[in-house]
């Protein structure tokens, strides 16, 4: 099996190794790069030094506040008022951020707003000093095509601005369709090209090389492929315009577990594959104040019609706040329309424990093996309040509270610690005896399918089938 590793491009490097550059003239940097390719016929080499004038280097501090423990990343200018955005991880968990822009000047940045979720920053400096820097422009993402030509621009290992041509491989496609690219990461949707970028070039621009306009954002890469990933413009200015204004993402929220059916799963419990699958709706939510139950089948949300192709995560969380909404369910066979008011998320800043395994250790727990799959389970009960607090569980939740995963065969990623097994082959549960009781009902059938839920929401609700095996069930005690 070929195991693809994907990697989101900020580079850390000390500043006793790499100064940041004073670039003098831009029209004669002698650091800057120009793969010329075919991009001599549509940009003369003029114009990609105008690009690069819009592209500066985003030096991060860490928290102890020293010069050796640097990182180095690329942002660009949006705003004539000093505007910058660039990557979420490139800023992540630092006390300081500089700027360096094309004409050797540096500055202190403050950061207006952070989007972990879409990895994005906005970053503010004062221009006043450096007139002559023009702010990007941005194109519509929506309207490129396969096969375009764009130019990146970024700053790789902290040696100098590069451009590099490349063409658009794909459009519109979900992260969580790309293996190994971080659990912790759930980007709405990226850009996928052939630009050979590295390390350091992450925050910077992507442009199309006809018009010279933005069309993306450089976010990850396969190192050694020539691949990389950018999220789209158009998804960009709108977390820019929320960023600006609340310093962080309004979310929609509508207050129902689901998720989308594999084929395998859907098999078993529904024959059918089309839909977004309710498991639970959340008391005094606008989904039950609209009339959604458990068991409904969402086919249509705002217009919009759930596919394969449709990223159904970004589409929940990204509806109009305050509005009402059209959603079309089917229900016993047959499909209704209802209408539904969309809240806004309240994402509250809880502050996690560092040590998971203290909080934890003390649970009383049952250890089931599925056919390879090993889970140490608790009940919700017997869950400490800053374990519910740490993982987020409220009261609306039930089922039982996963405290260690091991497999002896295949991957299991949508099994987590933390997560919450609400459902065994469409029976919901409450505690370790529903869990039993249902696994034992399963025997002699084709497969068992769990309705893994994450309280925390770093990964959506999925179902997760594992071929039948020996079920076995072991009682522990306050031990781990």
């Amino acid at each position: 099996m070929i195991s693809l590793f994907i990697v989101v491009v900020s580079f850390c490097l000390s500043v006793n190794d790499v100064q940041a550059k004073d670039y003098g003239d831009p029209a004669v940097d002698v650091n800057t790069q120009i793969y010329d390719d075919r991009t001599v016929d549509a940009i003369i080499q003029k114009d990609v030094y105008q690009l690069m004038n819009t592209v500066v280097d985003v030096i991060v501090a860490d928290e102890d506040g020293t010069e050796d423990k640097t990182s180095t990343g690329s942002g660009f200018i949006i705003s004539e008022d000093g505007y910058i955005v660039t990557n979420w991880h490139v800023i992540d968990s630092s006390d300081s951020v500089r700027i360096a822009t094309s004409d050797g000047k540096k500055y202190i940045a403050q950061v207006v707003g952070k989007d972990e979720y879409d990895d994005v920053a906005l970053l503010k400096i004062d221009l006043s000093k450096s007139a002559r820097l023009l702010p990007v422009k941005f194109g519509d993402s929506d309207k490129v095509k396969v096969f375009d030509r764009v130019i990146a621009v970024g700053n790789p290992f902290g040696l100098g601005k590069t451009a590099t041509p490349g063409n658009i491989l794909r459009k519109d496609g979900n992260f969580d369709q790309v293996p190994a690219f971080g659990e912790n990461k759930q980007f709405s949707s990226y850009i996928q090209a052939n630009v050979n970028i590295n390390y350091g070039n992450s925050g910077g621009p992507l442009f199309l090389e006809k018009g010279e306009k933005v069309i993306g954002m450089i976010t990850a890469f396969i190192p050694g492929s020539g691949i990389c990933f950018a999220i789209p413009s158009n998804l960009l200015q709108k977390i820019i315009d929320q960023l600006k204004v609340f310093g962080k993402i309004r979310r929609s929220w509508l207050g129902i577990s689901a998720c989308k059916m594999p084929s395998d799963a859907s098999s078993i419990l529904l024959g059918r594959s089309d839909g977004y699958y309710v498991a639970n709706v959340s008391e005094e939510s606008p989904a039950m104040s609209a009339g959604i139950q458990d068991g409904d089948i969402i086919l249509q949300v705002n217009n919009k019609d759930i596919n394969k192709k449709i990223n159904v995560e970004y589409l929940l969380n990204n509806l109009p706040i305050d509005k009402v909404i059209p959603i079309q369910i089917m229900r016993d066979g047959k499909k209704r329309m209802m209408s539904i008011r969309v809240k806004d998320y309240n994402d509250e800043d809880i502050s996690f424990l560092d040590e998971t395994d203290n909080l934890i250790k003390d649970i009383p727990y049952e250890q089931i093996e599925i056919s390879g799959l090993v889970l140490r389970l608790a009940d919700i009960c017997n869950l400490t309040k800053k374990v519910k607090k740490k993982f987020r569980i409220s009261s609306d939740d039930s089922g039982v509270f996963i405290l260690f995963v091991g497999s002896s065969s295949s991957d299991n990623s949508s099994v987590r610690v933390g997560s919450l097994i609400s459902q065994v082959n469409g029976k919901r549960i409450s505690n370790l005896i529903d869990l039993k009781a249902a696994l034992e009902s399963t025997k002699g059938k084709n497969g068992v399918v769990l309705y893994v839920k994450d309280p925390l929401m770093i990964k959506n609700p999925e179902f997760v089938v594992i071929n039948c095996g020996n079920e076995k069930s072991q009682k522990k005690e306050f031990s781990r």
